[in-house]
Protein backbone atom coordinates (compact mmCIF):
# COMPACT_ATOMS: atom_id res chain seq x y z
CA UNK A 1 0.00 0.00 0.00
CA UNK A 2 3.31 2.47 0.52
CA UNK A 3 2.88 3.02 -3.33
CA UNK A 4 -0.12 5.26 -2.82
CA UNK A 5 2.00 7.73 -0.81
CA UNK A 6 4.55 9.45 -2.61
CA UNK A 7 1.41 10.15 -5.41
CA UNK A 8 -0.12 12.32 -2.30
CA UNK A 9 2.55 13.83 -1.25
CA UNK A 10 3.16 15.13 -4.51
CA UNK A 11 -0.25 16.46 -4.81
CA UNK A 12 0.27 18.24 -1.65
CA UNK A 13 3.11 19.92 -2.84
CA UNK A 14 1.85 20.96 -6.04
CA UNK A 15 -1.03 22.70 -4.33
CA UNK A 16 1.24 24.69 -2.00
CA UNK A 17 1.07 22.99 1.31
CA UNK A 18 4.85 22.45 1.98
CA UNK A 19 5.71 26.33 1.36
CA UNK A 20 7.89 28.80 3.43
CA UNK A 21 6.77 31.52 1.32
CA UNK A 22 3.35 34.07 1.24
CA UNK A 23 2.68 36.93 -1.05
CA UNK A 24 1.06 39.88 0.76
CA UNK A 25 0.62 43.60 -0.50
CA UNK A 26 3.15 42.65 -3.23
CA UNK A 27 5.68 41.76 -1.00
CA UNK A 28 7.47 38.18 -0.33
CA UNK A 29 7.73 37.48 3.30
CA UNK A 30 9.22 34.01 4.86
CA UNK A 31 6.09 32.75 7.14
CA UNK A 32 6.83 32.27 10.83
CA UNK A 33 8.32 29.24 11.94
CA UNK A 34 5.10 28.02 13.91
CA UNK A 35 3.03 28.48 11.43
CA UNK A 36 5.07 26.33 9.32
CA UNK A 37 5.23 23.57 12.15
CA UNK A 38 1.99 24.16 12.34
CA UNK A 39 0.69 23.43 8.35
CA UNK A 40 3.61 20.10 8.98
CA UNK A 41 1.96 18.86 11.25
CA UNK A 42 -1.23 18.73 9.78
CA UNK A 43 0.17 17.61 6.38
CA UNK A 44 1.82 14.62 8.57
CA UNK A 45 -1.65 14.03 10.15
CA UNK A 46 -3.04 14.06 6.85
CA UNK A 47 -1.52 11.57 4.96
CA UNK A 48 -1.13 9.41 8.30
CA UNK A 49 -5.34 9.60 8.00
CA UNK A 50 -5.18 8.80 4.22
CA UNK A 51 -2.48 6.05 4.92
CA UNK A 52 -5.02 4.19 7.34
CA UNK A 53 -7.65 4.54 4.87
CA UNK A 54 -5.89 2.55 1.91
CA UNK A 55 -4.94 0.31 4.44
CA UNK A 56 -8.62 -0.29 5.66
CA UNK A 57 -9.24 -0.38 2.07
CA UNK A 58 -7.04 -2.76 0.95
CA UNK A 59 -7.97 -5.24 3.48
CA UNK A 60 -11.46 -5.36 2.52
CA UNK A 61 -10.33 -5.28 -0.90
CA UNK A 62 -8.43 -8.87 0.25
CA UNK A 63 -11.12 -10.16 1.75
CA UNK A 64 -13.58 -9.87 -0.96
CA UNK A 65 -11.43 -11.40 -3.25
CA UNK A 66 -10.89 -14.16 -0.85
CA UNK A 67 -14.47 -14.52 -1.10
CA UNK A 68 -14.76 -13.96 -4.84
CA UNK A 69 -12.09 -17.10 -4.73
CA UNK A 70 -14.31 -19.09 -3.04
CA UNK A 71 -17.09 -18.64 -5.12
CA UNK A 72 -14.79 -19.33 -8.08
CA UNK A 73 -13.88 -22.45 -6.82
CA UNK A 74 -17.37 -23.79 -5.27
CA UNK A 75 -19.14 -26.17 -7.78
CA UNK A 76 -22.18 -24.76 -9.80
CA UNK A 77 -25.49 -26.36 -8.51
CA UNK A 78 -25.82 -28.43 -11.37
CA UNK A 79 -22.61 -30.58 -10.18
CA UNK A 80 -24.21 -31.55 -6.78
CA UNK A 81 -25.89 -34.81 -6.96
CA UNK A 82 -28.84 -36.88 -4.99
CA UNK A 83 -27.34 -40.04 -2.90
CA UNK A 84 -28.62 -43.35 -4.59
CA UNK A 85 -30.54 -44.21 -1.06
CA UNK A 86 -32.44 -41.62 0.85
CA UNK A 87 -33.43 -43.34 4.35
CA UNK A 88 -35.71 -40.48 6.70
CA UNK A 89 -36.24 -42.37 10.04
CA UNK A 90 -34.74 -45.72 8.80
CA UNK A 91 -37.14 -46.08 6.04
CA UNK A 92 -36.53 -45.93 2.09
CA UNK A 93 -37.30 -42.83 -0.24
CA UNK A 94 -38.57 -44.62 -3.37
CA UNK A 95 -35.99 -42.79 -5.50
CA UNK A 96 -36.52 -45.28 -7.85
CA UNK A 97 -40.20 -43.49 -8.77
CA UNK A 98 -38.71 -41.07 -10.47
CA UNK A 99 -41.60 -38.13 -9.57
CA UNK A 100 -40.60 -38.62 -5.76
CA UNK A 101 -36.96 -38.22 -7.11
CA UNK A 102 -37.82 -35.29 -8.87
CA UNK A 103 -39.56 -33.83 -5.53
CA UNK A 104 -36.68 -34.67 -3.72
CA UNK A 105 -34.39 -32.98 -5.74
CA UNK A 106 -36.32 -29.56 -6.60
CA UNK A 107 -36.17 -29.50 -2.80
CA UNK A 108 -32.45 -30.16 -2.43
CA UNK A 109 -31.68 -27.82 -5.58
CA UNK A 110 -33.85 -25.19 -4.06
CA UNK A 111 -31.58 -25.74 -0.42
CA UNK A 112 -28.17 -25.18 -1.52
CA UNK A 113 -29.14 -22.66 -3.72
CA UNK A 114 -29.42 -20.53 -0.33
CA UNK A 115 -25.72 -20.54 1.17
CA UNK A 116 -26.98 -18.22 3.72
CA UNK A 117 -29.06 -20.09 5.21
CA UNK A 118 -27.42 -23.42 5.72
CA UNK A 119 -24.60 -21.24 6.99
CA UNK A 120 -26.93 -20.73 9.58
CA UNK A 121 -28.37 -23.95 9.91
CA UNK A 122 -24.92 -25.31 10.81
CA UNK A 123 -24.13 -22.67 13.27
CA UNK A 124 -27.26 -23.16 15.27
CA UNK A 125 -27.22 -27.12 14.87
CA UNK A 126 -24.56 -27.08 17.47
CA UNK A 127 -26.64 -24.96 20.08
CA UNK A 128 -29.66 -27.17 20.01
CA UNK A 129 -29.35 -30.64 18.79
CA UNK A 130 -27.28 -32.44 21.59
CA UNK A 131 -30.00 -31.98 23.89
CA UNK A 132 -32.78 -33.05 21.11
CA UNK A 133 -30.14 -36.31 20.22
CA UNK A 134 -29.69 -37.20 23.99
CA UNK A 135 -33.83 -36.78 24.66
CA UNK A 136 -33.81 -39.45 21.41
CA UNK A 137 -31.91 -41.38 22.38
CA UNK A 138 -33.56 -41.75 25.87
CA UNK A 139 -37.04 -42.21 24.72
CA UNK A 140 -35.47 -44.93 21.74
CA UNK A 141 -36.83 -42.49 19.12
CA UNK A 142 -35.02 -42.22 15.42
CA UNK A 143 -32.67 -39.62 15.46
CA UNK A 144 -33.76 -38.37 12.36
CA UNK A 145 -36.24 -36.59 14.15
CA UNK A 146 -34.02 -33.63 14.86
CA UNK A 147 -34.24 -32.48 11.17
CA UNK A 148 -37.83 -31.50 11.93
CA UNK A 149 -36.66 -28.18 13.73
CA UNK A 150 -34.97 -27.41 10.69
CA UNK A 151 -37.82 -27.57 8.11
CA UNK A 152 -40.48 -25.95 11.34
CA UNK A 153 -38.17 -23.30 12.01
CA UNK A 154 -34.91 -23.45 10.99
CA UNK A 155 -34.07 -23.38 14.61
CA UNK A 156 -35.12 -19.64 15.28
CA UNK A 157 -36.15 -19.66 18.68
CA UNK A 158 -38.50 -16.69 18.22
CA UNK A 159 -40.01 -18.28 15.29
CA UNK A 160 -43.92 -17.26 14.85
CA UNK A 161 -45.81 -18.73 11.87
CA UNK A 162 -48.75 -16.85 9.56
CA UNK A 163 -50.61 -19.36 11.75
CA UNK A 164 -49.51 -18.61 14.81
CA UNK A 165 -47.06 -21.54 15.63
CA UNK A 166 -44.62 -20.73 17.97
CA UNK A 167 -41.55 -21.74 19.05
CA UNK A 168 -38.48 -24.10 17.26
CA UNK A 169 -40.94 -27.05 17.30
CA UNK A 170 -43.56 -24.63 16.39
CA UNK A 171 -46.42 -25.68 17.92
CA UNK A 172 -50.38 -24.58 17.57
CA UNK A 173 -51.65 -22.91 21.17
CA UNK A 174 -54.16 -25.86 21.57
CA UNK A 175 -51.52 -28.50 20.54
CA UNK A 176 -49.32 -27.17 22.75
CA UNK A 177 -51.28 -27.28 25.95
CA UNK A 178 -52.30 -30.78 24.83
CA UNK A 179 -48.51 -31.49 25.18
CA UNK A 180 -47.68 -29.81 28.63
CA UNK A 181 -46.91 -26.55 27.23
CA UNK A 182 -48.94 -23.67 29.10
CA UNK A 183 -49.74 -20.56 27.28
CA UNK A 184 -51.83 -18.05 29.71
CA UNK A 185 -51.03 -15.82 32.74
CA UNK A 186 -47.41 -14.00 31.46
CA UNK A 187 -45.80 -17.47 30.11
CA UNK A 188 -45.72 -19.15 26.79
CA UNK A 189 -44.13 -22.43 27.21
CA UNK A 190 -44.03 -23.04 23.20
CA UNK A 191 -40.87 -21.07 23.18
CA UNK A 192 -39.37 -23.17 26.14
CA UNK A 193 -37.05 -24.69 24.54
CA UNK A 194 -36.71 -27.93 26.96
CA UNK A 195 -40.77 -28.12 27.56
CA UNK A 196 -41.07 -27.54 23.66
CA UNK A 197 -38.61 -30.48 23.01
CA UNK A 198 -40.54 -33.09 25.60
CA UNK A 199 -43.54 -31.79 23.94
CA UNK A 200 -42.79 -32.29 20.09
CA UNK A 201 -41.28 -35.98 21.11
CA UNK A 202 -44.24 -37.55 22.45
CA UNK A 203 -46.36 -36.15 20.16
CA UNK A 204 -44.30 -37.63 17.35
CA UNK A 205 -43.74 -40.42 19.20
CA UNK A 206 -48.02 -40.42 19.46
CA UNK A 207 -48.30 -40.01 15.97
CA UNK A 208 -45.79 -43.09 14.79
CA UNK A 209 -48.05 -45.48 17.08
CA UNK A 210 -51.11 -44.87 15.17
CA UNK A 211 -49.80 -44.36 11.99
CA UNK A 212 -46.78 -46.72 12.00
CA UNK A 213 -44.74 -45.36 9.29
CA UNK A 214 -42.43 -42.66 10.15
CA UNK A 215 -42.64 -40.41 6.98
CA UNK A 216 -46.68 -40.43 7.39
CA UNK A 217 -46.28 -39.81 11.02
CA UNK A 218 -44.12 -36.87 10.60
CA UNK A 219 -46.43 -35.67 7.62
CA UNK A 220 -49.38 -35.60 10.30
CA UNK A 221 -46.96 -33.32 12.69
CA UNK A 222 -47.43 -30.44 9.42
CA UNK A 223 -51.46 -31.18 8.71
CA UNK A 224 -52.60 -32.85 12.08
CA UNK A 225 -53.55 -36.02 12.83
CA UNK A 226 -57.35 -35.26 12.26
CA UNK A 227 -56.55 -34.70 8.41
CA UNK A 228 -54.17 -37.23 8.11
CA UNK A 229 -56.60 -39.37 9.32
CA UNK A 230 -59.44 -38.33 6.60
CA UNK A 231 -57.09 -38.47 3.77
CA UNK A 232 -55.46 -42.00 4.77
CA UNK A 233 -59.49 -43.06 4.80
CA UNK A 234 -60.43 -41.46 1.54
CA UNK A 235 -57.66 -41.86 -0.47
CA UNK A 236 -57.14 -45.94 0.30
CA UNK A 237 -53.14 -44.95 0.64
CA UNK A 238 -51.04 -44.84 3.75
CA UNK A 239 -47.91 -44.31 2.08
CA UNK A 240 -46.68 -40.45 2.72
CA UNK A 241 -45.03 -40.54 -0.90
CA UNK A 242 -48.53 -41.16 -2.96
CA UNK A 243 -51.28 -39.34 -0.78
CA UNK A 244 -52.47 -35.91 -1.95
CA UNK A 245 -52.16 -33.77 0.65
CA UNK A 246 -51.62 -29.79 1.03
CA UNK A 247 -49.07 -28.63 -0.62
CA UNK A 248 -46.84 -27.69 2.23
CA UNK A 249 -47.38 -30.99 3.65
CA UNK A 250 -46.18 -32.65 0.26
CA UNK A 251 -43.36 -30.56 0.31
CA UNK A 252 -42.73 -31.01 3.94
CA UNK A 253 -40.93 -35.04 5.00
CA UNK A 254 -38.94 -33.67 0.88
CA UNK A 255 -37.55 -31.27 3.02
CA UNK A 256 -36.57 -32.86 6.18
CA UNK A 257 -34.80 -35.25 4.12
CA UNK A 258 -32.50 -32.73 2.40
CA UNK A 259 -31.87 -30.99 6.05
CA UNK A 260 -30.40 -34.20 6.95
CA UNK A 261 -28.73 -34.72 3.68
CA UNK A 262 -26.99 -31.61 3.73
CA UNK A 263 -25.97 -31.58 7.47
CA UNK A 264 -24.88 -34.89 7.83
CA UNK A 265 -22.02 -33.98 5.24
CA UNK A 266 -21.84 -30.85 4.95
CA UNK A 267 -18.29 -30.56 3.12
CA UNK A 268 -19.79 -32.60 0.25
CA UNK A 269 -21.76 -29.99 -0.80
CA UNK A 270 -19.15 -27.25 -0.21
CA UNK A 271 -20.02 -25.73 2.99
CA UNK A 272 -16.99 -25.66 5.67
CA UNK A 273 -16.83 -23.37 8.77
CA UNK A 274 -13.74 -23.02 11.09
CA UNK A 275 -14.69 -24.38 14.88
CA UNK A 276 -14.41 -21.16 15.90
CA UNK A 277 -17.21 -20.06 13.57
CA UNK A 278 -20.24 -22.34 15.25
CA UNK A 279 -22.35 -20.88 17.74
CA UNK A 280 -22.08 -21.81 21.46
CA UNK A 281 -24.06 -24.72 22.94
CA UNK A 282 -26.64 -24.32 25.21
CA UNK A 283 -25.17 -24.00 28.59
CA UNK A 284 -27.43 -23.19 31.51
CA UNK A 285 -29.22 -24.29 34.39
CA UNK A 286 -32.57 -25.25 34.53
CA UNK A 287 -34.68 -24.67 37.85
CA UNK A 288 -38.44 -25.77 39.21
CA UNK A 289 -39.19 -23.09 41.51
CA UNK A 290 -42.85 -22.55 43.52
CA UNK A 291 -43.50 -18.69 43.96
CA UNK A 292 -46.06 -17.30 45.93
CA UNK A 293 -45.85 -13.75 44.90
CA UNK A 294 -44.60 -12.79 41.09
CA UNK A 295 -40.72 -12.30 40.35
CA UNK A 296 -39.17 -9.24 38.54
CA UNK A 297 -36.90 -10.96 35.69
CA UNK A 298 -34.57 -7.14 36.45
CA UNK A 299 -34.27 -8.72 39.91
CA UNK A 300 -33.42 -11.92 39.09
CA UNK A 301 -30.87 -10.28 36.75
CA UNK A 302 -29.29 -7.91 39.42
CA UNK A 303 -29.31 -10.36 41.73
CA UNK A 304 -27.21 -13.21 39.18
CA UNK A 305 -25.22 -9.93 38.13
CA UNK A 306 -26.11 -10.70 34.08
CA UNK A 307 -28.02 -8.36 31.99
CA UNK A 308 -31.64 -8.85 31.83
CA UNK A 309 -31.24 -9.02 27.81
CA UNK A 310 -29.27 -12.39 29.10
CA UNK A 311 -32.10 -13.56 31.33
CA UNK A 312 -34.88 -12.39 29.15
CA UNK A 313 -33.64 -14.55 25.99
CA UNK A 314 -32.61 -17.27 28.25
CA UNK A 315 -36.51 -17.56 29.07
CA UNK A 316 -38.32 -16.56 26.02
CA UNK A 317 -41.49 -18.41 27.85
CA UNK A 318 -41.64 -15.33 30.73
CA UNK A 319 -43.26 -13.46 28.13
CA UNK A 320 -43.68 -10.16 30.68
CA UNK A 321 -41.00 -8.22 32.85
CA UNK A 322 -42.52 -10.76 35.95
CA UNK A 323 -42.66 -14.20 36.34
CA UNK A 324 -45.84 -14.89 37.67
CA UNK A 325 -46.77 -17.11 40.76
CA UNK A 326 -47.32 -20.71 41.19
CA UNK A 327 -44.75 -23.62 39.65
CA UNK A 328 -42.85 -22.51 37.17
CA UNK A 329 -39.57 -24.02 35.26
CA UNK A 330 -36.51 -21.09 35.03
CA UNK A 331 -33.47 -21.26 32.96
CA UNK A 332 -30.24 -19.54 35.07
CA UNK A 333 -26.91 -19.03 33.79
CA UNK A 334 -24.55 -22.03 34.12
CA UNK A 335 -23.36 -22.23 37.90
CA UNK A 336 -25.91 -20.02 39.19
CA UNK A 337 -28.30 -21.93 40.88
CA UNK A 338 -27.29 -21.70 44.44
CA UNK A 339 -26.83 -18.01 44.24
CA UNK A 340 -30.39 -17.94 42.91
CA UNK A 341 -31.89 -20.76 45.66
CA UNK A 342 -30.19 -18.31 48.43
CA UNK A 343 -31.71 -15.19 46.76
CA UNK A 344 -35.06 -16.84 47.51
CA UNK A 345 -34.63 -17.98 50.71
CA UNK A 346 -34.04 -14.37 51.91
CA UNK A 347 -36.88 -13.04 49.91
CA UNK A 348 -38.74 -15.94 51.28
CA UNK A 349 -37.93 -14.41 55.04
CA UNK A 350 -37.80 -10.81 53.97
CA UNK A 351 -41.56 -11.42 53.36
CA UNK A 352 -42.92 -12.90 56.60
CA UNK A 353 -41.15 -9.97 58.49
Amino acid sequence: MKRFVPLWMAFLFSIGWITAVSVRDGYAQTTPQADLRERYEALVERVNQLERSVSTLGAEVISLEDQLNRVRSQPRLIHYKLPKEVTICGERIPLEDRKVWENLNQEFIAALGNEAQIILWMKRVRRYFPTIERRLRELSLPDDLKYVTITESALRPHAVSSSGAAGIWQFIPSTGEKYGMRGYGGIDERFDFFKATEGALSYLKFLYEEFRTWPVAIAAYNCGENRMRREIEFQRMRNYFYLDLPLETERYVYKIAVAKIILSDPLKYGFRLDEEEYYEPLRMDRIQVELSEPLPMIDLAVVLQVPYKEIKEMNLHVSGEVVPTGIQFLNLPAGTTERFKAYLLLRKESGRR
